[in-house]
C-alpha cells in the first residue's frame, strides 16, 4: 500500500509540474505585455535564475526575469514547447524538467528590410575593429538572408528549441527557480560572430553581476566534479560505463539532449555521444558559474565554450551545400 501511495503521489506530482509549463506555454503564446506580471509571479520563484539563448543573456531575480519575458514576446519568434514528451523528475519539493520545442521565425521581404542589409554591409566594410576576414564573414552572412527572399511578402523559419529547468514546491505550488532556453548547434553558429565590442561588454557585465550574485554556493568540491568532467568526459574516444557513472545517477535512467536536439536516454546512448563526438573541447567558465541547491539536490548554472576543429575544405563543403538546399527549395 505504501509503494502504491507513493507512485500515486509521483503521478500527482509530475501532473501539477506539467501544468505549470502548460502555463508557461500559454503565456509566450498570448504574449500578452499587461499580463506579464502576473504570469512571472505565478510561475517563478523571487530569485529565479534564468539563461537565455545569446551572449550576456543571464537574468536574476523577478525584475530582470520580467525584463527578458517582456523583451521575447515583444521580439522573439513563436515558441512551442513539447508538453507530450516531458521528463519530469522530483525529490520531495524539488522537480527538475527537460524537453524540446520550436521558435518560429517569421520574415518579411520588405523594401526597408533590403535597405537594412545595405546599410549593414555599408558598417561593417568601414568598421575598424574587425579583420578583413572577419568583415567578409559578416557580409556573406548577410547576403545569404538576402538571398533567402522569395516572391511571397512572408517567410517562415522553425529554428529546434531546447528548454530545461528546477522548480520547487513552496507553500503547495510549484514555481520556476532555474530555466535554460538553449539552441542546438548549427553548421555556422551566431557565437562565432558575437565577438564584436557590444557583445564582450554585455558579457563582462553579466559577469560582474554573478560576483555580486550573495546566493551563489559554489564549493570546491562541485568545481572539482565540473573541471573532471571537462577532462575525462568530452573529447574522448574511450569512455566506459564505469566513467559514466561517476557523472551520471544510474538508477534514474539518466539523459542528455545532444547538440542536433536529439534524446539520449540510458548510460549506453549517452556513452556513445561523448565517444562519437570525441573533437569537442568543452570549457565551462566556473569563475562565474552559478551553484543552488534545496534540500539533497544541487543544480549549477554555467556558460562556456564548446569548441570543434573544422577545416576549410570542410567549411567549403558545408556552404555548398547549403547553397545546394537553397537552389532546390520552392523559391517561388
Amino acid at each position: 500500500m505504501k509503494n502504491e501511495n507513493t507512485l500515486q503521489k509521483t503521478v500527482d506530482e509530475k501532473s501539477e509540474i506539467i501544468k505549470i509549463l502548460r502555463k508557461f506555454q500559454n503565456g509566450y503564446t498570448g504574449k500578452d505585455i499587461e499580463k506579464v506580471d502576473a504570469f512571472v509571479e505565478e510561475l517563478f520563484k523571487d530569485d529565479a535564475c534564468v539563461l537565455g539563448t545569446g551572449t550576456g543573456e543571464l537574468f536574476l531575480g523577478l525584475e530582470q526575469v520580467k525584463s527578458l519575458i517582456i523583451g521575447d514576446w515583444k521580439y522573439w519568434g513563436d515558441i512551442k514547447i513539447d508538453l507530450e514528451n516531458v521528463y519530469i523528475n522530483n525529490e520531495n519539493t524539488v522537480a527538475w524538467v527537460a524537453t524540446t520545442g520550436n521558435v518560429k521565425y517569421t520574415f518579411e521581404n520588405t523594401q526597408e528590410k533590403y535597405e537594412s542589409y545595405l546599410n549593414f554591409i555599408k558598417n561593417k566594410i568601414e568598421e575598424s575593429e574587425i579583420k578583413p576576414k572577419q568583415k567578409i564573414t559578416f557580409i556573406n552572412w548577410v547576403l545569404a538572408l538576402a538571398y533567402h527572399q522569395r516572391l511571397e511578402k512572408k517567410r517562415e523559419y522553425l529554428w529546434p528549441l531546447r528548454l530545461s529547468g528546477v522548480l520547487l514546491k513552496d507553500d503547495g505550488k510549484w514555481k520556476f527557480a532555474n530555466i535554460h532556453f538553449s539552441i542546438p548547434k548549427a553548421n555556422f553558429p551566431d557565437e562565432r560572430f558575437e565577438n564584436s565590442k557590444e557583445c564582450i561588454e554585455s558579457y563582462n557585465n553579466q559577469n560582474e553581476m554573478v560576483e555580486k550574485y550573495i546566493n551563489n554556493q559554489m564549493t570546491i568540491e562541485i568545481k572539482t566534479l565540473l573541471k573532471s568532467f571537462e577532462k575525462e568526459i568530452v573529447g574522448q574516444k574511450n569512455i566506459s560505463k564505469e566513467l559514466i557513472s561517476k557523472y551520471f545517477v544510474m538508477e534514474n535512467n539518466p539523459y542528455i539532449i545532444r547538440t542536433e536536439n536529439q534524446w539520449c536516454i540510458g548510460v549506453d546512448q549517452i556513452k556513445e555521444f561523448f565517444a562519437v563526438n570525441n573533437d569537442y573541447i568543452l570549457t565551462l567558465d566556473l569563475e562565474h558559474a552559478i551553484v543552488s541547491k534545496h534540500n539533497k539536490v544541487t543544480w549549477v548554472t554555467a556558460c562556456g565554450k564548446l569548441k570543434q576543429t573544422v577545416t576549410e575544405e570542410e567549411l567549403y563543403e558545408k556552404i555548398l551545400g547549403e547553397l545546394g538546399n537553397l537552389l532546390q527549395s520552392d523559391i517561388m
